[in-house]
This record gives structure tokens, sequence and C-alpha cells, in this order.
């Protein structure tokens, strides 16, 4: 299923009028931010659902200045994106998840936001713990894992930091044009085989509202990048050999533990 079809759906469902309510603040994560590239600035957003089961990447906006908040589908690979605006519901508990409802301009209830409960997640839950998406007969799964340090899209993969029980960090990247299948995720998470994974990363840099983590493999520097500064924005995968550049990729959107 194109993100296409669900960026029609969405421009059909018509836009909320109404104030981020205070369900929508709560989507955030404490101690992360989320940003998004709209119209060549960055703009903070509420959390970045990287879907593990279909072609996109769902980003909720924070509100804009009318108090209306965005969601956007990014078809992988390329990004093209689709934008539509709906009202977030208060948040309704049970049994360690939150679901947020999803309505349009009329009041009609046309989807749902699942997360965790951070409390549920034992290592830590350093970003937003968004598990799914539902948006009318459509339901994403989000990638989600404990000890997140950077989840971010680029036009052809996206890339995942996390942190381990030895101070460490592992790198993951996810290609958008590879079959990647479901794999088991602990503490309520979702995940897929990894197109690239790396152990033993460092935090090299954390200077100037920025994080970077370097990962080294057979001759090969990994570099993941991504500003924590919301007045700054920006963030990059980037690939180096013998000190030139392969590859540099910006994210369109990620999420990232200050």
């Amino acid at each position: 299923m194109r993100a296409r079809w669900i960026g029609a759906a969405w421009l059909g469902a018509g836009a909320a009028m109404a104030a981020l309510t205070p369900a929508a603040a709560q989507l955030r994560a404490l101690g992360a931010v989320s940003m998004q590239r709209v119209d060549g600035a960055w703009r903070p957003a509420a959390f970045v659902c990287d879907s593990t089961d279909r072609d996109w990447a769902i980003v909720m906006s924070a509100p804009d200045p009318q108090g209306q908040v965005t969601l956007t589908s990014y078809a992988k690979p390329g990004l093209a994106s689709h934008r539509a605006q709906v009202r977030v519901g208060q948040g309704d508990a049970s049994m360690g998840h939150v679901w947020y409802t999803l309505s349009n301009a009329a009041g009609r209830e046309i989807g749902a936001v699942e997360t965790l409960s951070p409390q549920m997640v034992e290592p830590g839950a350093t970003t937003p713990t968004v598990v799914s998406l539902r948006y009318g007969p459509t339901t994403s799964a989000c990638r989600f894992a404990p000890q997140t340090r950077v989840l971010g899209v680029t036009a052809k993969r996206s890339i995942q930091v996390t942190g381990d029980a030895r101070g460490g960090y592992r790198y993951r990247s996810y290609n958008h044009d590879a079959v990647l299948g479901a794999v088991d995720a602990p503490w309520g998470g979702h995940d897929t085989r990894a197109s690239v994974t790396i152990d033993g990363g460092r935090l090299v840099d954390q200077s100037r509202g920025r994080r970077t983590y370097q990962f080294e493999r057979d001759g090969y520097e990994y570099r993941v990048s991504a500003a924590v500064d919301p007045a700054q924005g920006g963030g990059a995968v980037q690939v180096w050999r013998d000190g030139r550049m392969l590859l540099d990729e910006p994210f369109a959107a990620y999420t990232a533990a200050m």
C-alpha cells in the first residue's frame, strides 16, 4: 500500500480547527526532541512513526500558529509527502498502553495513536513511546526500542541508534528498497531485520546543540548526527573511509534523545 493512497485519504478527511489538546502534548517525550523539515525549514514535531509494516513514515507536528496538528506521510523510498490535519483526543489508558483518538473536522473518530506507558519500558524510554498509528482501515506499526538515541528517516533508509547495557551504542540501518521481515522486539516495541548492524559505537561530539555518534567496521566510519536544540534542527548519516566522505544522507524527520 503506497503512501500516496493514505495521503489522499488524509486530505479528504478535512482540517481540524481546534487548538492542540493536552493529549497531543503528552505524545511527546520529556528529554527528547522530534523535528521534521517542512518547506525547507526545520519545525518541531510531536513524534516520528517509522512504520515497520508499511512503506511510509508518519510524523505528527507540533501545533501551528492556528493550533492545528498536521500528520505528514512520507513514502519510502524518496519521501514524497502528503499532509492532513486532525484533532487529537484525550488518552484512554489500559494495561500499560494509552490510546489517543484522531478525529476529523466534523468530530468523527477516524483513527488512533497507541503508546506504551514509559514506566513499562524497564531499560528506559528515551524517545516517544508511540508503537502504532491507525488511520481509517489502515494500522501502521511504529519502530520503537528502549534507549533510543536517534531515529531518523532519509530518502533511502531509516537509521536507529540505541544505547546498550555496557554504555556503548548500536547502529542499525533499514534500506527502504529492501524487504525486511519483522523481528521480536522487547518491551512492546516493533522492529524489522536490519540492513546493517554495528555495535560498539561512541558518542564523539555533543557540542553546539548536536549529538554525533560514530561506529567503525571494516575500515569504514559511520557517523549519525542530530540536533537536539529545537531552534536548530537537522541531522544526517554519513559514511567515511580514509578521510573521504562516501555517503551523506540528511534526515527528513527524526527523533533524538537530549
